[in-house]
């Protein structure tokens, strides 16, 4: 049994550093990745969830300590603003909420808002484009784990360099994150129990997400944003698929 225990704990911690890699350079991906893997090693759900948002909050830290003077203040402070009171209104609806049919609409959204046509922008200025992200990532980050593919299309916006788009997106995200983990601490997760597992991976997550940030100066503008689209629309039909199957 305990050396089970820890050929899960190097599995997970393999992911956590291979997820950290990715967002490092492409500001998502990693933790949906992470996600996935937490599942496929059999954890419960109800460990899964706050586990990793204690490890992606470590993630999305280091990004922002790495790119701290890429984060553009303006768009996170609404932001934050906006997300504030929304995880109550996520615990509050997440009973009501078909999982299937939930996972449908963000991966619809999420194909939607990536590759939809230039005539068809909303023409939504900064302020309005992340208060409306703020309420969403508020809302659904305490009902559907990983809320990066959801909320990534809004920061992919014209005049934004990769490291901006890389930096506010990790410092909105730690914002829900620490939302996620006030919201379990208060219906009575004992994160002090999962401290010995979470450790581990937030040390490798660390390590990736530096990693990352060097692959990061390789790419030009273009691929970036390339990558990025690529990315978002494999999230995005994963979540359909895991919606049928």
């Amino acid at each position: 049994m305990a050396e089970l225990e820890l050929i899960t704990m190097v599995l997970l911690m393999g992911a956590a550093f291979v997820g950290a890699t990715i967002s490092g350079f492409l500001g998502m991906g990693g933790g949906i990745f992470l996600l996935t893997v937490l599942f496929l090693c059999g954890l419960d759900a109800a460990v899964v969830i706050p586990v990793h948002a204690l490890v992606q909050l470590t993630s999305n830290s280091t990004r922002v300590v790495l790119f701290r003077q890429d984060v553009r203040g303006s768009a996170l402070l609404v932001f934050a603003m906006c997300a504030l009171p929304f995880p109550v209104l996520g615990l509050a609806i997440a009973g009501y909420l078909d999982a299937e049919m939930t996972r449908v609409l963000i991966g619809a959204l999420v194909l939607f808002a990536t590759w939809k046509p230039k005539g068809w922008r909303v023409g939504w200025r900064e302020r309005s484009a992340f208060a409306t992200v703020g309420v969403i990532a508020g809302t659904l980050g305490v009902v559907v784990g990983a809320t990066g593919p959801l909320i990534a299309p809004f920061f992919l916006r014209e005049g934004w360099r990769k490291e901006e788009i890389i930096a506010t997106k990790a410092a909105c995200q730690v914002f829900v994150h620490i939302q996620k983990i006030v919201a379990f601490g208060l219906v009575g997760f004992a994160f002090a129990d999962e401290l010995p597992r979470v450790v581990p991976l937030a040390l490798m997550v660390v390590l990736g997400t530096w990693v990352g940030k060097k692959f990061l100066r390789r790419l030009t503008e273009r691929q970036f944003r390339l990558a990025y689209r690529l990315v978002l629309t494999g999230l995005a039909l994963r979540l359909l698929v895991s919606a049928w199957t």
